[in-house]
């Protein structure tokens, strides 16, 4: 008579348990959402003294993209010993980066007017003036949310500059088939960056 035509897998898997975190109820965690892209908010928390700003209300409405380049490599020290190669991972010595904001302004071109004043004040055209760093500088503040809209990650970046406004004085004219040319890509340096982990 035939015997064990039914084996429960289960008794095959306690005979061998290095894999048996592979089933729903572990690898679903209890609902945990995944991180999204979508929920995210940017704010200037100290605008740049000597510039025009259009508010941080209009700015968060017409803002499309953020793009951070947050540094995240490490430097190595090796050494050769005995022929062994012996390894030491050490912080790559710099926390500056850049943000790139995609930005879709509107007929009153507050933004546009923006970035080209900042842009001027670090050296106007027509007299070649600029002012000190400490007027164009300024701060800003990156959030990404949950889909409950808790903040999960804060990033605070300090001395941030504008190293290009974007291509919004050189819009792309014709006479047919009319585009929006108030879409403008700025990108901005920062010196230093605080992050500040949530939700954990």
């Amino acid at each position: 008579m035939a015997s064990n035509l039914f084996l429960d897998a289960k008794e095959l898997m306690l005979q061998n348990d290095g894999l048996n975190y592979i089933n729903y109820e572990t690898l679903s965690e209890s609902n945990k959402e995944f991180l999204r892209s979508d929920v995210w908010d940017f704010q200037w928390m100290q605008p740049a003294a000597a510039v025009y700003f259009p508010g941080n209300a209009l700015l968060k409405a017409r803002t499309q993209a953020v793009n951070p380049q947050f540094p995240v490599q490490l430097g190595q020290m090796t050494a050769i010993i005995r022929q062994f190669t012996i390894q030491q991972s050490t912080i790559s010595g710099t926390t500056a980066g850049t943000i790139g904001i995609d930005y879709n302004d509107r007929e009153d071109q507050a933004i546009l007017a923006w970035l080209d004043d900042w842009r001027d004040k670090c050296g106007d055209r027509e007299h070649r003036y600029a002012f000190r760093k400490e007027d164009v500088v300024a701060q800003g503040r990156l959030t990404i949310y949950n889909s409950s809209r808790k903040p999960i990650r804060i990033y605070d970046m300090l001395t941030m500059q504008i190293t290009d406004p974007g291509n919004g004085l050189n819009p792309s004219l014709n006479s047919d088939d009319p585009q929006n040319v108030g879409q403008v890509s700025a990108t901005f340096s920062f010196e230093h960056f605080k992050l500040v982990w949530k939700n954990i």
